[in-house]
């Protein structure tokens, strides 16, 4: 019976280490589905959240630069600062009304922003597959039976 729990404890031991290191492994994956909510409320958040720094950050200022220009296309901006501390935004329609030629670039740049934020999305998604397939291929635990010792051996494996 001793020798029964003296094997067990044994390849408990070797066992505990890889199956820790696929805790370790399932924690360097990333969720592409919340790599794709993160883009969709904030562009570029996705990116960000995968790893892809200046993927993101590309994302982020083009949508937003297609946005602020949206807007100034058919209203008028204007930004005020009271009492050196409080700052305000005031956006109205223009007045007497967007000019056709306006309302025409509005809808242009709105469009433009519309594909770019969903090109955006699916773009944070795949990123984010992509980098969980490069942290697949790294390391893996490996556990190989000698026969000729009667042992395991426990070790990692991957591709360099």
């Amino acid at each position: 019976m001793k020798r029964v729990l003296v094997a067990f404890l044994v390849l408990v031991s070797l066992l505990v280490p890889a199956l820790s290191f696929g805790e370790e492994e399932l924690k360097l994956r990333k969720d592409p589905i919340l790599a794709g909510a993160l883009s969709w409320y904030v562009p570029g958040l996705g990116q960000f959240y995968a790893g892809a720094i200046f993927k993101g950050a590309t994302f982020m200022v083009v949508e937003y630069a297609l946005l602020y220009s949206t807007i100034i296309s058919i209203a008028e901006v204007e930004l005020g600062l009271s009492g050196g501390i409080s700052l305000g935004l005031k956006i109205s329609s223009k007045r007497g009304g967007a000019t056709t030629s306006e309302r025409t670039t509005a809808i242009v740049l709105g469009t433009t922003l519309i594909i770019i934020h969903f090109v955006n999305i699916i773009d944070a998604v795949n990123t984010t597959r992509k980098y969980n397939e490069e942290q697949t291929h790294k390391l893996q635990p490996e556990i190989q039976f000698d026969y000729e010792r009667q042992s395991y051996s426990l070790g990692l494996s991957g591709h360099f």
